[in-house]
């Protein structure tokens, strides 16, 4: 009679071990996740922002031509800046 009881014992202490065990390794499961999230740059736990789309420049045709090499000009030059040639005023 006295080895069924002990055995009984024996039963429970395992099974408080077991359930007490379980409770530990689910903390220190949260603490090491919670430190792994933590270090992680700010890049990498939330998402980067929307990219904004580029606005297109409207082209601006120039309103003259150097008469030597065709290099479009701005109305207030002298002088072509691929040339070098002078600018005959119209």
């Amino acid at each position: 009679m006295m080895g069924g009881g002990t055995m009984m014992l024996g039963i429970g202490s395992l099974m408080m071990l077991l359930v007490v065990g379980l409770a530990i390794l689910l903390i220190v499961a949260v603490i090491v996740g919670a430190i792994a999230l933590l270090k992680r740059p700010a890049a990498q736990v939330f998402p980067p922002p929307m990219q904004a789309t580029q606005k297109s420049v409207p082209v601006v045709m120039p309103a003259r031509y150097c008469s030597h090499c065709g290099e479009g000009l701005q109305a207030e030059w002298t002088h072509c800046p691929k040339c070098g040639a002078p600018i005959e005023a119209k």
